[in-house]
């Protein structure tokens, strides 16, 4: 994400905290001392002395067995990268509260972070942004600090492989066509989700990516490749600082606009995604691992794979386009394409809403039959006829059209139920609340529940009965009346 020089915090502002030491000098981490900061000296100054620690080599060397903050014991390395080295660690207050899960992940960042001031601002205000990102795609953040010079990160820890290592290991073969296709679509949907919170990830690539041990796919470090500059390349596919700005990229999967120092863009987004999901389904780089700007002077055409269908490869074939204009605008978009050629606005709907089409129109006329003949002694009751949204007058038409917009991409990105007030169901809510009898809306609340019912099955079907559960009170809290879901309750009582 870029930084803006209007957006340079203040010596208030969190950053000065941060980068402002304790006035506890020593640091039982390691046992040794730093240099007292005056809390009153501004960012820059802040860092440069931290800067000099480092030059002096009086700075903390972390490894396995170190403290941060007093707090956070690091157990066991999992992974290291051009970014840092990722530990797990046991979280002292969590141990504290008896918590039986006092685990989580911490990521200790490279030495950019450590010694450039506009390295450490950027990154702080990009790890606001990645804490807000609340997605079941997108991997938690919790906190951002530091720990003398060593700046580190807190996240949620993951059991499983990273992307990169999966494909690794398989080349050149490739996973069956329908677990890459999930992979692909889970990807698309924490992008999306980004995306529609205005945030770009900027070095999207298999190594960014995590593949739980359940086959849930994390995205991790958005916005933190923007936020680091002056590292050096140590392997294949590290993130490449650039030392002329706040910006970081990976050869093999960037763009020619970010190769030739463009603003970024979801559509930056987008084109790595295409190059992952190519590599998922083809078993090898669309470009053999040529830089974008070198494939595109090379005039360079990735190859069809085989049995892909027409409308993954078009959606991919259009992702891979060297020029951003002729490239998919962004995630949201890239999800729509998969999704296939539909009438009307079916074709924004994700491929799952197609078998829903059917329990709608069984729906609608089990709910029509039993308004005429629901009243005592067989009495006929009034028909309720469901409206279309096009028979509106023009400016209720308007707003209800803007807010299905809003509906579909929070289908799109996985928002079904949650965040309260931030859903699909939120917003088809408040579009009945407009208008009653709307025919999108009850639509789309059927394809929220018949979703809703497809999960379920599935946790049930994978011995993950308490998570199907919960999400079946969930489902039927907010759709009380969905058969799908009535007809699951039955069947585990």
């Amino acid at each position: 994400m870029a930084t803006h020089d209007d957006d340079r915090p203040s010596p208030d502002d969190e950053a000065t905290r941060l980068a402002t030491t304790d006035s506890t000098d020593k640091q039982k981490s390691t046992g040794t001392t730093h240099p007292t900061t005056d809390p009153g000296k501004n960012v820059t100054e802040a860092l440069t002395a931290i800067s000099e620690e480092l030059a002096n080599g009086t700075s903390t060397v972390v490894a396995v067995g170190s403290v941060l903050k007093n707090r956070f014991v690091l157990e066991e390395m999992l992974g290291r990268g051009g970014m840092g080295v990722v530990y797990k660690a046991r979280d002292l207050r969590k141990v504290e509260a008896m918590d039986r899960d006092p685990y989580i992940a911490v990521k200790v960042l490279s030495k950019d972070f450590q010694a450039n001031p506009d390295s450490f601002i950027a990154l702080q205000r990009e790890s606001k942004k990645a804490q807000q990102l609340a997605h079941p795609n997108i991997v938690t953040v919790y906190d951002f600090d530091r720990d003398g010079p060593n700046v580190f990160m807190t996240m949620e820890l993951l059991e499983g492989e990273p992307l990169d290592q999966l494909i690794r290991r398989l080349r050149p073969a490739t996973l069956p066509a329908q677990q890459a296709l999930s992979i692909i679509e889970q990807m698309a949907r924490a992008l999306a989700y980004a995306h529609s919170e205005n945030i770009v990830h900027s070095d999207f690539k298999p190594g960014n990516v995590f593949l739980t041990s359940k086959s849930v796919v994390k995205v991790v470090d958005f916005g933190i490749a923007r936020a680091a500059k002056n590292a050096d390349r140590p392997a294949e596919d590290a993130t490449v600082f650039d030392p002329g700005s706040l910006g970081a990229l990976t050869p093999t999967y960037a763009s020619c606009e970010m190769l030739e120092y463009g603003e970024p863009d979801p559509r930056d987004d987008v084109y790595g995604l295409s190059v992952v999901a190519y590599e998922l389904l083809a078993g090898s780089h669309p470009f053999d691992r040529k830089p974008a700007t070198y494939a595109r002077d090379l005039a360079l055409k990735p190859k069809r794979p085989k049995e892909l269908s027409k409308e993954i490869w078009n959606a991919i074939s259009h992702g891979l386009e060297f020029e951003r204009e002729k490239r998919t605008r962004n995630a949201t978009e890239f999800l729509k394409e998969t999704s296939g050629p539909r009438q009307g606005r079916d074709n924004l709907l994700p491929k799952w809403a197609i078998p829903a089409a059917a329990g709608v129109i069984l729906l609608l006329v089990i709910t029509i039959g039993s308004l005429l003949f629901n009243g005592q002694n067989g009495e006929v009751q009034p028909e309720i006829v469901l409206q279309e949204t096009t028979s509106l007058e023009p400016e209720l038409r308007a707003k209800i059209e803007s807010i299905l917009e809003v509906a579909e991409v929070h289908m799109l990105v996985g928002r079904l139920l949650e965040p309260p007030g931030s859903s699909a169901y939120d917003a088809y809510q408040q579009i009945l609340i407009m208008h009653q009898q709307n025919k999108q809306a009850t639509q789309g609340l059927q394809q929220i529940g018949d979703y809703l019912a497809e999960q379920i099955r599935g946790l049930i079907e994978s011995k993950q009965l308490q998570e199907g559960k919960a999400l079946l009170e969930k489902g039927l809290d907010a759709l009380p009346d969905h058969q799908g879901l009535i007809k699951l309750q039955q069947d585990l009582q």
